[in-house]
């Protein structure tokens, strides 16, 4: 147990130290600023959950055997997080900015995101032979591009216009996108549990996962908007939207971000 906790304590250290030096420059930003420390706080939860894996998932009982193989998959580990917070950054393009600037919404956006691209790294990013390293990226890499595309048409489905919404500062918005974001990658991060089986049992896995991961848009119409809210049902639009989009309700955006959460915390625990 002291020998787990030392080495999980190490990882977490080393891949913090490696992140600092990385972003010296980007680290004047956080300064007395609220959006960039909210991101610094994101980032510090990614790599803690990268260490817990790599402590887990990396040792065989060997030490030396051992740290060599929780430091290669640290550094590729590490190497996809950067890569994936880059195509974050595309799809969600503007919110950077506006994160430099103290809009709270786009930095929980971003925030939320970090986060997810933590939750599907650690899922996957362990192993002690170069198989499953392979695995691991080729995992990590089909995982994150299905979260963006399932992100993508949630946001297509909302009456109101999700990035606009949080460059104004809506931080409403935010939430409900935050929580999404962080929901869909608890489900698609199920498909990766377990050995890898072979191509079909894991496009299988991925079908079910974006299935899980669309069902939550009928639990928002119904679940959120109807027996929560107590408004008239629809497939589209309605008072949930109008809450979040014209009013800017916290509560409503926080309501939908904690359902979409607790259907995730559902979902994972199925057998």
């Amino acid at each position: 147990m002291l020998e787990t906790l030392a080495l999980g304590f190490g990882a977490a250290l080393v891949l913090l130290v490696l992140d600092q030096l990385l972003r010296t420059g980007a680290n004047r930003d956080v300064a007395g600023r609220s959006g960039p420390r909210l991101l610094l706080g994101a980032r510090v939860i990614a790599l803690f959950l990268l260490a817990g894996t790599l402590v887990t998932q990396c040792r065989q009982g060997d030490l030396a055997d051992d740290l060599r193989w929780m430091a290669l998959f640290g550094l590729v580990g590490f190497a996809l997080f950067e890569l994936a917070m880059r195509m974050g950054s595309t799809s969600l393009r503007g919110l950077q900015a506006a994160t430099r600037d103290d809009n709270l919404a786009a930095a929980t956006a971003i925030g939320a995101h970090t986060i997810a691209i933590g939750i599907l790294l650690a899922n996957v990013c362990g192993g002690h032979d170069q198989e499953a390293l392979a695995v691991a990226a080729a995992s990590f890499v089909v995982g994150q591009l299905t979260l963006l595309l399932v992100v993508a048409l949630f946001r297509v489905l909302t009456a109101y216009d999700d990035r606009a919404q949080m460059m104004s500062g809506n931080l409403a918005a935010a939430l409900a996108h935050g929580g999404l974001t962080i929901a869909l990658a608890l489900v698609i991060a199920r498909a990766t549990d377990g050995e890898f089986q072979g191509a079909w049992p894991a496009l299988r896995d991925y079908g079910i996962a974006v299935a899980e991961g669309l069902l939550m848009w009928p639990l928002r119409q119904l679940l959120v908007q109807c027996v929560i809210l107590r408004a008239a049902p629809t497939l589209r639009a309605g008072e949930l939207d109008r809450a979040i989009g014209e009013r800017g309700d916290v509560g409503a955006g926080a309501l939908e971000a904690a359902t979409y959460l607790a259907v995730a915390c559902f979902v994972v625990q199925l057998p």
